[in-house]
């Protein structure tokens, strides 16, 4: 399972990082959010949210043995591992202090896909 964006719908609003940060931090930090829109320029490209993919082989995990992989995709901060974030061929991995920030999909029931006003994003098999 895992977050389709259809970028095309998405308008910039920001609810999707509002609602993940305040979902798993409590408090509305944007940094902390897991899902993250990338703006486009003016009105030659669309906005773009950046989420976990959810790879069957997470090349950001690759370093890890598979229990602690299972367990990691479970949870939403990781300790900050520059290879991890590096390692992520989608750049969906974000920086928050001394954590990573991952979409753990809200243990099967995402909040940011409720949350959008557009139906920018939706839920993939």
């Amino acid at each position: 399972m895992r977050i389709k964006v259809d970028q095309s719908k998405c308008t910039g609003c920001l609810i999707c990082e509002i609602t993940c940060s305040l979902v798993h931090t409590g408090q509305v930090q944007r940094q902390a959010s897991a899902i993250q829109v990338k703006f486009g320029h003016l009105d030659h490209a669309p906005h773009q949210p950046v989420v976990c993919r959810q790879c069957k082989r997470m090349l950001c995990l690759k370093s890890e043995d598979k229990k602690s992989d299972d367990a990691l995709r479970q949870t939403f901060f990781w300790k900050n591992d520059n290879h991890r974030k590096a390692d992520c061929a989608f750049d969906a991995l974000f920086a928050s202090g001394d954590n990573l920030i991952h979409c753990n999909l809200c243990g099967g029931d995402p909040e940011c896909i409720k949350s959008c006003p557009t139906g920018a994003l939706g839920l993939s098999a």
